[in-house]
């Protein structure tokens, strides 16, 4: 069985049933995926390439090459793969679909609905259904994108990703009452999800409802600081119920946010035009960890490093974005994996020291802090380390 996983929060699981595959071709492909799982994309290649070797029709195993593609921007080398297996197996499950949400990703709304309505001549479920919704929206397409919706929850009741377009497509229309219902619903179904939780609390307060979304805004911006619409629309939530000093406040933070959100675009658009570059990668990644979104500066960073493997510099923002995570297990081994490398990296020893010493392993912190003095005798940052280390 192999998956299709969401190259994007839009983008959803489908699951096709395969014709059996040579077992070792099967290990490596689940093998593979567990690396796709940790963005560790150069491994996951070389697993699917070492299923390749065992595979007897080998439609899985480009259909998995296209994901790895497809989540590391390559959409050429994606859409080469998954065509690939269309060709060796044309009713393979998912391949017409993803190759949708390539041409989604890249904008081709036309494109990506040729790909879906393919999906949906052998796959009349709810997720190509929904995927063909989203693009007819951006094509303004809005009675053809609600017939979709419709029946991708005709198709599975509780499909919330599909409530959701619903919600959005009434809201844009300014049926906020259908609106409101539809997001309701959604969230209903998926309580934990803050873009759910979102949505609906901005149409209470387009509703002038606002003050029944104050608590549930307040935290949103509490998981996610770095929204502009989460600040944007507490503000006016508070003007509504008579808060307005506040809720000035926040309308002002709103303006800060955008103007941050308004860099991570131009990054976005950078990559477009240069996607080979790994410090475009890299910038990106450093902008969303500025902004606290670190999960998606983690997957700029590990793009980055696919394209660039002995980047040690990089490899050390990722030690240190594991350290704002709290994974001091990680920082530490990918420190260790930095230095392996190159122990000529001064500051990759006194961060590695410092993670130490606040993990309460003395000795293996004043071991990185010596090393960095081996190389840099008078560093005054070791030195500092080190008599304050031995003093306690």
């Amino acid at each position: 069985m192999s998956l299709i996983f969401s190259c994007s929060k839009d983008e959803k699981q489908i699951y096709n049933d395969s014709e059996k595959r040579n077992p070792m071709a099967n290990y490596f492909l689940m093998q593979g995926n567990q690396f796709l799982k940790k963005h560790d994309f150069k491994k996951a290649l070389a697993l699917a390439d070492s299923a390749e070797l065992y595979a007897i029709k080998k439609d899985d195993v480009y259909f998995f090459k296209g994901r790895v593609f497809s989540e590391l921007g390559r959409f050429s080398k994606a859409d080469k793969a998954y065509n690939n297996t269309i060709n060796i197996n044309p009713s393979y499950i998912g391949a017409w679909n993803n190759l949708g949400n390539n041409a989604f990703r890249q904008q081709n709304f036309s494109n990506a609905v040729k790909y879906y309505k393919k999906e949906l001549i052998q796959n009349k479920t709810s997720i190509p259904y929904r995927a063909l919704g989203r693009a007819y929206v951006e094509l303004g397409k809005t009675d053809s994108a609600r017939i979709c919706f419709q029946h991708s929850i005709e198709l599975n009741n509780n499909y919330a990703s599909a409530y959701l377009n619903l919600a959005q497509l009434e809201e844009d229309e300014g049926n906020l009452n259908k609106a409101l219902r539809f997001a309701s619903r959604a969230y209903a179904l998926e309580p934990n999800n803050i873009e759910y939780q979102y949505v609906y609390s901005t149409i209470l307060v387009q509703m002038d409802k606002g003050k029944e979304a104050i608590y549930s805004l307040r935290e949103i911006i509490k998981k996610w600081p770095w929204h502009h619409g989460a600040h944007y629309n507490l503000g006016r939530a508070l003007i509504q119920s008579g808060q307005k000093i506040e809720g000035q406040q926040y309308l002002d933070e709103a303006e800060n946010v955008r103007a941050a959100q308004a860099k991570i675009d131009h990054l976005e658009n950078t990559i477009r035009a240069l996607p080979d570059d790994p410090y475009s990668y890299a910038a990106l990644a450093f902008a969303l960890r500025k902004a606290g979104r670190f999960n998606d500066s983690m997957h700029s960073y590990k793009v980055a490093l696919f394209l660039d493997p002995d980047n040690y510099d990089i490899w050390n923002n990722v030690a240190n974005l594991y350290l704002l995570q709290e994974d001091t297990v990680k920082a530490i081994n990918t420190y260790n994996y930095i230095v392996e490398k190159n122990p000529e990296l001064i500051d990759v020893w006194l961060n590695m020291g410092v993670v130490y010493a606040l993990s309460n392993k003395k000795d293996n912190a004043i071991y990185a802090w010596k090393r960095a003095l081996e190389y840099q005798p008078d560093n005054i940052s070791a030195i500092k380390y080190l008599n304050k280390i031995k003093n306690n």
